[in-house]
């Protein structure tokens, strides 16, 4: 056996590949095989992949571990078999933990992070002189685990002497790698031909890394520099200097309009050279394009069922991302707005439909209306319910809801959502108390004590819960010329400007940078105050000294989990320290590209204009271009790591990890950042000539709530069959059930609610209510009983109930009873045995003290009856009417 002879490569085309890339590329000959060859002695090592990942495959190993034993090396990967030569344990799913690696690798040093996406592992044990090469656990890190090895490990890789060969054995599928997403993309490829050189003793190439800075593309004008990572001088086209260890550049290089290959050695690169405004232009299109072939807008493609949140972090055995439908209120409003500019900028009439359809939406079925301390807030994550079913109202996505909602041309319903956020914030401050805005905090609070209250662990310094509501606040002074609005906004800038650089980082600095400049952007275009002026310009030193050769600005002083132990428990920063060269997609980047073509156009200074091209430019040079990737093709996911050029950061963050998209916060932002710059719109309104009356009437609703002052409520069937109720002028749609019917309501009194019915268009009767405490319920099925006619309803005070009646479709009137305080109805019965042509009229006397009832029955005849504690007395014809 000699390293000349093929080596066998055991399992599927598929995994096997990423094996014979390695082999390949060590320049050694491989035959693949679907089962075992009878003879094994003719190759120089043998590799078996897992052909059935995520379920381990039994092999039968008897000709492996004869020919292991008889000095061979083989290399076998997440495997069960019955004869104990390959080891076996318990088969568990790695959540948050990662493989590393544990002793120097060659190309690959110590304690290196391979993140394998929950991966499916075998735990188990290391006996005798099997050495450990590669661990799984949880490691705070992105490349490196920088606070060494976890308490707690279990073997990834295992190099196992056996006889005279050797056995390296993978607890995972390494080969998956390709096909799952594996992170960094050439550390994987480096560890496979790592097992390579481990088998068949090739000294493996070196590692060298070929691209241009700035990578991809760069504008007309600007200059160019070829870079390659080498241990030694390679051999290039163009003359290379070494600027530092391993590191060799060109001179710069100012090229023509068009594309152009530098070749260093075999490998060849190519940057493409064009007009700036083509290249936004173009990344626009492609995002565009991204929302409906992502299937973001659900199956309704005018945006009429909403949009979807986006893609959730955890990719799976086939290498996507779960569809997170979550119809988050930001999410639409952003989108709604990036597609409205859409509209305009590319003649897209579809545009403006799907903007009018999701703020429709957000509108109608997502604000608060009912007269409490909740009043004019949105519900973040989809449509109202009722109190129980009511999200925290966060102050950052109710700012972006109410900014745009008055940017779509609601503006009752933005006012009321910024009059809203001015109710929870500091009195003297003008920030938000508690950006959380629990429904129970605010209902027990209150307005009142709640502005009283102080701001405490730095909520007053963090432009990432306050400078969405802030922007609202500006928003809203430029459309109605109330200094009310503006004058919040700037109490709290001005706090806040006068604090900086101190700030609390809810994820990084960097993203407290890109959020800041926004507000700050719109209260110097109305105020032209110094002090905002030269909070931007620090801003913009702060992130100039973090741009990376491409555009992007590195995370830096983050929300990082401080030992291993914290690793993957909470909300954490993409990034694990100082110097990990990553971008934030969701948190930082698309509001930097959004606020600083705005800066410059208002402040003309060029540092604002340079850093817009820069965080322009690299949002189009990374933006991802695979065509055969449906789901990815034209879109960002949240941590980029420009110094391997992927996507890929710590994954410690427990909801919005580093391969997350949203279509909001991430995809909307970025590109309505490129369009503000491609159309030279200034976002925020020109300085108002007139003063407004609507922001008086809408203070004026929101401080009779706060008086307790009633407001009687009507219902009524909308044309689509929806339910609506109009409350001192206010409408708001009442769930999602579809009536047959119009609504009929009758007021509860001891209870202060109106008890709300109506025929759906099942058949069968449907009851809400609205509270004048909780505010509105969700509606209920009574029964199975079918309707024939419409309810109708009175409230009985001398049993404190409400009495129901309605025809069934069995002809008989039938009658429930709401017998207790919240949807307590007795079974349906029928009132006697005559059949009717409808419903009954009701009504109670109060001479008798109770429920009088009046049909007409299928005959013809005037029938009546009354009720009698819990029964109905017979029914009588009009002559024979008992009133004693």
């Amino acid at each position: 056996m000699t390293v000349s002879a093929p080596v066998a490569v055991i399992g599927p085309p598929d995994p096997a590949a990423a094996f014979t890339a390695a082999l390949d590329q060590a320049g050694l000959a491989s035959i693949r095989y679907d089962e075992f060859p009878v003879d094994l002695s003719g190759y120089s090592a043998v590799i078996v992949v897992a052909g059935r990942y995520p379920e381990p495959e039994r092999l039968d190993v008897a000709g492996l571990a004869e020919y292991v034993r008889a000095g061979g090396s083989a290399y076998v990967e997440f495997a069960l078999d019955d004869t104990g030569f390959l080891p076996q344990g318990e088969i568990r799913t790695a959540h948050i933990e990662r493989i590393f690696t544990t002793v120097a690798l060659a190309g690959i040093e110590p304690l290196q992070i391979l993140d394998e996406h929950s991966s499916q592992a075998q735990q188990v044990v290391v006996r005798g002189k099997a050495v450990e090469l590669c661990s799984y656990g949880t490691v705070a890190g992105t490349h490196e685990a920088i606070f060494g090895p976890p308490d707690v490990t279990f073997p990834a890789l295992l190099d196992i002497p056996v006889g005279d060969g050797r056995l390296l054995y993978a607890t995972t599928a390494l080969s998956h790698h390709v096909k799952g997403r594996y992170k960094p993309v050439r550390r994987w490829r480096r560890l496979l031909q790592v097992i390579v050189g481990q088998l068949t003793g090739v000294q493996l190439a070196e590692d060298i890394e070929v691209f241009t800075e700035p990578r991809v593309w760069v504008a007309t004008g600007e200059p160019v520099k070829l870079v390659v990572r080498s241990s030694t001088k390679p051999v290039a086209e163009l003359d290379l200097v070494e600027t530092k260890p391993g590191r060799f550049e060109s001179d710069l290089q100012y090229l023509d309009d068009g594309e152009h290959t530098f070749a260093v050695g075999d490998q060849h690169v190519t940057v493409a050279v064009g007009p700036r405004a083509e290249r936004y232009r173009r990344m626009v299109d492609r995002a565009i394009a991204w929302y409906d072939r992502a299937g973001m807008f659900y199956d309704a493609p005018d945006g009429s069922k909403g949009v979807a949140e986006g893609l959730s972090n955890e990719i799976d055995a086939e290498g996507k991302l779960p569809f997170r439908p979550v119809p988050r209120g930001d999410c639409f409003t952003q989108t709604a707005h990036a597609f409205r500019m859409y509209a305009d900028l590319a003649d897209f009439p579809r545009g403006r439909t799907i903007a009018d359809n999701l703020m429709r939406l957000v509108v109608e079925e997502e604000q608060l209306t009912d007269r409490n301390q909740l009043y004019g807030s949105f519900e973040p994550r989809g449509a109202r319910t009722d109190l129980t079913g009511t999200n925290n109202l966060f102050a950052d996505d109710n700012g972006w809801i109410s900014l745009f909602a008055l940017m779509s041309g609601h503006v009752e319903s933005g006012l009321r959502g910024v009059e809203a956020l001015i109710r929870t914030s500091s009195a003297d401050l003008g920030l938000q108390v508690d950006p959380w805005r629990t429904p129970s905090t605010l209902l027990v609070k209150g307005w009142d004590e709640l502005s009283r209250s102080p701001i405490e662990d730095g909520l007053d310094l963090t432009s990432h819960w306050q400078s969405s509501a802030q922007c609202a606040y500006l928003y809203a002074y430029g459309l109605t010329g109330d200094q009310g609005y503006l004058d919040i906004a700037t109490r709290g800038l001005d706090h806040m400007a006068g604090q900086h650089p101190r700030a609390r980082l809810e994820t990084s600095r960097t993203c407290e940078a890109g959020r800041f400049l926004l507000p700050l952007v719109g209260a110097y275009h109305y105020t032209r105050k110094p002090q905002y002026l030269e909070t931007m310009r620090s801003l913009a030193g702060y992130l100039k000294s973090r741009q990376g050769p491409d555009g992007g600005f590195a995370e830096w002083d983050g929300k990082c989990p401080p030992s291993n132990e914290a690793y993957g428990v909470d909300e954490a920063a993409i990034f694990a320290a100082n110097g990990d060269p990553v971008t934030d997609q969701l948190y930082g980047t698309p509001f930097a590209a959004w606020a600083l073509p705005l800066a410059y156009r208002i402040t003309g200074e060029p540092v604002f204009e340079e850093l817009a091209h820069g965080v322009l430019d690299y949002l189009s040079r990374i933006q991802i271009d695979d065509p055969d990737d449906e789901q990815l093709d034209g879109t960002w996911q949240r941590a980029f790591d420009f110094d391997s050029w992927e996507y890929f950061g710590s994954n410690a963050d427990l909801g919005w990890g580093p391969y997350c998209v949203e279509t909001g916060w991430s995809v909307a932002p970025s590109i309505i950042g490129a369009m503000l710059y491609l159309t030279g719109d200034n976002f925020f309104p020109p300085a108002p000539s007139s003063l407004s009356e609507l922001p008086a009437s809408i203070r004026a609703e929101f401080d009779a709530i706060a008086a307790g002052q009633p407001a009687p409520a009507t219902f009524t069937r909308r044309d689509d069959g929806r339910v609506i109720r109009i409350q001192n002028g206010v409408q708001a749609v009442l769930g999602d059930l579809t009536a047959a019917g119009e609504p009929v309501w009758a007021r509860n009194e001891p209870v202060g609610a109106d008890e709300i019915y109506v025929r759906g268009t099942d058949g069968h009767l449907h009851h809400t209510y609205l509270d004048d405490r909780v505010g509105q319920g969700r509606w209920q099925q009574l029964g199975d009983l079918e309707l024939a006619d419409e309810p109708v309803v009175a409230f009985n005070p001398g049993a404190n109930a409400i009495e129901v009646y309605v025809l069934g479709a069995d002809g008989h009137i039938h009658h429930c009873s709401m017998i207790d305080v919240r949807g307590g109805h007795t079974p349906w019965e029928p009132v006697g045995t005559l059949h009717f042509t409808g419903s009954p009229a009701v009504l109670y006397d109060e001479e008798l003290g109770s429920v009088r009832l009046v049909a007409n029955d299928t005959a013809g005849q005037d029938r009546r009856t009354r009720k009698v504690n819990r029964w109905h007395l017979p029914w009588q014809d009009y002559s024979h009417w008992i009133t004693a």
